[in-house]
Parts: C-alpha cells; sequence; structure tokens
C-alpha cells in the first residue's frame, strides 16, 4: 500500500558520522569507521557503506556517495549538499541527527500508547470469542472484527512509517496536491527552505531549479521544475517563473515572493514565512499525534462495551 522504506541513518548513526568528521578523519576515513562500527548492529547499513567507499575512491565527493545508497531522503541529501560546498557538513549531520532522534521518540511514543489500546482490543475480541463459543453461538463476527482490528493496527504503523516525500510525489502524481491544504503548505515548507538554504550559498536560481528536480519522484514534479529553470535561464523573474511552474500553492506565498522581490529583501521575508509555516505545520502534526490514539480509545471501548453488553 505504502512505501515505507526509511533512510539507512538513524540519528544514532548521523550523529556518528558527524563526530568522526569533527575529529579530523576525512571523508573516507569517516566512512570506513561507520562501517566497522555498524559491523554488527546495521548489516545494511554496513553494506551500503562498502558501496559508498567506492564511490569515493572513484572521485565521488561524501554526499555524492551517500545518495546513490539510501543514507537520507531527498531533502536531507540537499540540506547535506549546500552544507558540504559550504564547509559545514559536519554541523549540518548533527542538526540533521538531532531532527531525526526527535521525530523517532515521537514516533516511539505514540507507538506505545497504541500498543496498550491494542491489547485492550485484542483481550476483549477474545474474550467475546469464547462467549460466543460457551453459549454455541457463531464465533465468526468476532473472528472478523479481530481481522479487521489487525489490519487496521497494521495500516497505521505503515502509515506512521511513510516517507514524506514519497507522500508528496504520489500527490503530485495524482494532482491532489492543489486540493489538500495541509500537502500545499507541506511542500511549499520543504521546498522553498531548500531553495533559501541553496540561495544563501551563492547558487544561482536556474541552478537552485535544476538541483530540486530529483527532490520528488514524480514526473508530473520533475516537468513543473523544468518550467520553472527554461524561465530563470531566459532571464524572468523568480515570481514570474515560479507562477508559470505552477510552484507557488497558496496566496500568502505568492504575496510573501511578490513583496520580497521588490524590496530586494526576498531571504529575507521568505525565511520568516518558513518560520511561521514550520509553527503552523508543527500544530498540525502535533495533532495528529494526540488524536490518533485517542481515537483508537474509543475503539477499544467500543470492544469492551460490546463484550460486555
Amino acid at each position: 500500500m505504502f512505501d515505507v522504506s526509511q533512510p539507512l541513518m538513524s540519528g544514532h548513526w548521523c550523529r556518528a558520522l558527524a563526530t568522526l568528521l569533527i575529529s579530523g578523519l576525512d571523508a573516507q576515513q569517516a566512512l570506513t569507521a561507520l562501517k566497522i562500527q555498524s559491523a554488527s548492529s546495521h548489516v545494511s547499513l554496513e553494506k551500503a557503506c562498502s558501496y559508498a567507499l567506492i564511490e569515493l575512491q572513484n572521485g565521488a565527493s561524501l554526499t555524492q556517495a551517500l545518495a546513490k545508497y539510501n543514507f537520507f531522503n531527498p531533502y536531507q541529501l540537499e540540506q547535506l549538499r549546500v552544507a558540504e560546498l559550504s564547509g559545514k557538513l559536519p554541523s549540518m549531520l548533527s542538526s540533521l541527527a538531532t531532527r531525526i532522534e526527535k521525530q523517532h521518540a515521537r514516533t516511539q511514543k505514540l507507538k506505545a500508547q497504541l500498543k496498550f489500546s491494542q491489547a485492550i482490543i485484542v483481550i476483549g475480541l477474545l474474550a467475546n470469542i469464547f462467549l460466543a463459543m460457551v453459549s454455541h453461538r457463531s464465533v465468526w463476527p468476532q473472528l472478523c472484527n479481530l481481522g479487521l482490528i489487525v489490519f487496521i493496527t497494521h495500516v497505521l504503523y505503515r502509515v506512521l512509517a511513510i516517507d514524506v516525500f514519497y507522500l508528496l510525489a504520489k500527490a503530485w502524481t495524482h494532482q491532489v496536491l492543489y486540493q489538500i491544504r495541509f500537502l500545499r503548505h507541506l511542500f511549499e515548507y520543504y521546498w522553498y527552505s531548500l531553495w533559501v538554504l541553496q540561495s544563501q550559498a551563492g547558487i544561482d536560481a536556474a541552478q537552485i531549479a535544476a538541483n530540486l528536480r530529483d527532490l520528488l519522484p514524480s514526473a508530473i514534479y520533475r516537468h513543473h521544475s523544468r518550467v520553472c529553470q527554461r524561465h530563470l535561464e531566459d532571464g524572468k523573474s523568480l515570481l514570474y517563473s515560479l507562477s508559470q511552474a505552477e510552484l507557488i500553492l497558496t496566496p500568502t506565498l505568492k504575496q510573501v515572493l511578490l513583496v520580497g522581490e521588490k524590496s530586494g529583501e526576498l531571504i529575507n521575508y521568505l525565511k520568516h514565512h518558513l518560520t511561521l509555516e514550520e509553527q503552523r505545520l508543527e500544530i498540525v502534526i502535533q495533532a495528529f499525534y494526540e488524536w490518533l490514539p485517542r481515537m483508537y480509545y474509543v475503539l477499544a471501548l467500543g470492544v469492551v462495551f460490546d463484550v460486555v453488553f
């Protein structure tokens, strides 16, 4: 149902690589050390390190080597590429590690809450099955309920593991991005955050559009990115190019770009807008994590109520 393949670098391994680079090791030495450290506990990471080391020996940069073997998601890789160009790769790895650890802790807390409700539901259903057998009633309704609960729980865990960029790519492919407000804001936050980061590193607008073309695995998204790149290469303004490429999804962002370009303070306006967007998205995501277990609790109470009455 979902593509749930996760990047290999957890917060722990991300921080380990940052520490190795900060200690003065070069890219090849750091990756070799990471390979040795992961040999006994993370076989997939060890294999990926082996392949990435070959890329380094063939002249690739560290981020180019990491990009080929699912060390990080596309958004993280773009951040690392810019950090590598500016000589700030270790600090960016440390920052990524903190964010990855925060998200992992929040997901694990939610899973623990869901497991408690799941236990109540399963016990209630098993009790219902036992009562049905004792009273010589059909157990099929209870078995169907149990199967349904298992399926719902499985889907919930899959949803929690889904890669956000796979989700955004599907939204572009099926053209639902324009209908769902949360997805529009999510795309703008990620995409324009990378735009600001690369612009501050001195990369010109047309090259940024080219760099971000592979951010999402969607042919439609790539087409829109190419349209933006062509207009920028022809000397059109950023606002015009983004508008023609349909990469501005909310009126608020369009206004920010308009005022920013006219004032000559585009990056500062964008940074302020993205800070506010991050806060709003955090509120929505936090609400999701708070209400999901509550809805699951209601399901658990429904099963218990069915058993009792």
